[in-house]
């Protein structure tokens, strides 16, 4: 009687364990079925980042608003065609500027100063250098800075050789902010 006793209490238990692990299953199998974020790697140390396409269109004016304040000015078709074009294509080569460096660990870059940019970009200097921790946190620092702005970002390589008075870099001027210049203007 008693290991007939003991045989069911066996086969209770079992039972129980069975249904329990069929819970514990069935409910995680539903947390692994949520798509788990894409994580960006730049640089030497992997820190996590936001993709290049998504900072700068964050911060910098859509195509739409491009177009809006380009209405109001006094340009042909053609002229704002162009701004536009040229606006589009300078994004496109900071994104695959900074997408190729976090690829080659690429931590700091430089501003190239056109000689329509430096009309309006004060906020840094011929020998200026900003690293990828900046665009991180402030992509508005990335060119274009104004329509038709002929300014272009550039991977800072070691042997380049600054001016004498050295690599400067681009900092902010009034607290966390940068003087980067409103893109409502015409260079």
């Amino acid at each position: 009687m008693l290991s007939i006793v003991i045989v069911i209490a066996i086969i209770v238990l079992s039972i129980i364990l069975a249904a329990i692990g069929a819970y514990v299953v069935i409910h995680s199998s539903n947390e692994k079925d949520e798509p788990k974020p894409v994580i960006d790697v730049s640089g030497q140390y992997a820190v996590v980042v936001r993709p290049a396409r998504e900072s700068l269109t964050a911060v910098k004016p859509s195509e739409a608003s491009l177009r809006s304040w380009l209405d109001t000015q006094n340009l042909s078709a053609d002229q704002k065609e162009a701004l536009i074009a040229q606006w589009n294509a300078t994004m496109e080569e900071t994104i695959r500027t900074v997408d190729e460096g976090d690829k080659n660990g690429t931590a700091t870059y430089r501003i190239e100063l056109g000689p329509k940019g430096k009309e309006y970009c004060h906020f840094v200097s011929e020998d200026n250098f900003i690293t990828r921790e900046q665009i991180r946190n402030h992509a508005e620092i990335l060119p274009p800075y104004v329509l038709g702005c002929d300014c272009r970002l550039l991977p800072k390589q070691p042997w380049e050789n600054p001016s004498k008075s050295g690599w400067k870099a681009v900092v902010p001027s009034r607290g966390s902010n940068y003087d980067v210049p409103d893109w409502r203007h015409l260079a």
